[in-house]
């Protein structure tokens, strides 16, 4: 068995674009971004290199690349308020202010060029291809074998990105089956983000002194949330690790394990390692049915996650 990357399970994402008066698509699929209509991108690389016109598909493939190389446009994206279409209205503006009279006023850790870039990126691509662009920064930070960021402030906003998803799942977790939606997210909440080997939970639900404390790896944010599992079958996950494998038919398939916590007991909630399959469209326990109960929560997931996988 082979270890399955987080993005093998998160949906497809989808921007339609108009480009040389005809319609086109470009798509992010199992980690990389591809131009649907330009089949041979080296070519017309090599004809902007000669002073050729840039395609507004190749402008924003190379966009994408700079910022999932850069990463500086996390301190939009950090916060999932800043997806709204109130902030994008605002950061229209504002882009446009930078442009014509150079005034700074958003990501003002970056240097002006770098900003100015970065809030296109972040204007120009939906909320779901910026979830699958900040998994891959974040991947690029935390794994031993990643070629990191250029922005030095990225690692510093994986604990808030983090603390603002995980709530998120926690609520949808436990809202519904131990508390109404309500009374969940009033339940005091605390994320540690450590290098753990294992994470953590502790408190409870219930009584005067109810709240819930969670650690995670920082790597939770990609390879949990990002591979669409934050929640699977009503229960929480904090840590998952995938295979793919064959099965007699010859076909490919994810299966792993998932350390869950457990609301059995609400005044004192326990981890549980269970088994999870992934049926093509969302993870699952082993043991469950076709349809599962809740919807995974996640990257996938307008619950917890971004908001699908297309585009305008």
């Amino acid at each position: 068995m082979n270890r399955a990357p987080w993005y093998a399970t998160a949906s497809a994402a989808h921007l339609a674009v108009q480009c040389g008066g005809v319609r086109h698509q470009i798509t992010w699929r199992e980690g990389a971004l591809e131009l649907d209509d330009h089949p041979d991108v080296d070519s017309e690389l090599a004809l902007i290199a000669f002073g050729g016109e840039e395609p507004p598909c190749l402008a924003l493939r190379a966009l994408w690349l700079d910022a999932v190389g850069d990463g500086g446009f996390l301190a939009e994206w950090v916060d999932p308020r800043h997806l709204s279409p109130a902030r994008r209205s605002w950061l229209t503006m504002a882009l446009e202010r930078m442009r014509n009279e150079g005034f700074h006023e958003f990501l003002r850790d970056l240097p002006l060029p770098r900003a100015q870039r970065m809030g296109r990126f972040v204007h120009a691509f939906p909320g779901p291809w910026l979830d699958r662009a900040a998994c891959t920064v974040i991947e690029a930070i935390v794994d031993p074998k990643g070629a990191g960021v250029v922005c030095d402030r990225a690692p510093d906003l994986i604990e808030p990105a983090i603390t603002a998803r995980l709530r998120q799942a926690f609520v949808s977790s436990v809202g519904g089956r131990r508390l109404s939606i309500g009374a969940a997210a009033l339940v005091p909440l605390t994320v540690g983000v450590a290098p753990l080997a294992t994470p953590t939970v502790a408190g409870g639900l219930l009584g005067a002194d109810r709240g819930v404390r969670l650690a995670v790896h920082p790597s939770w944010l990609h390879t949990v949330w990002g591979a669409g599992a934050a929640v699977i079958d009503h229960q929480l996950v904090l840590r998952l690790a995938t295979n793919t494998d064959a099965n007699a038919e010859g076909k490919r398939g994810i299966t792993g394990d998932a350390l869950v916590v457990c609301w059995d007991e609400p005044s004192a909630p326990q981890l549980m390692e269970i088994a999870v399959r992934h049926d093509g469209e969302r993870w699952i326990g082993a043991h469950s049915p076709e349809q599962p109960l809740l919807p995974a929560v996640g990257i996938v997931s307008p619950q917890g996650g971004c908001a699908g996988g297309e585009g305008n």
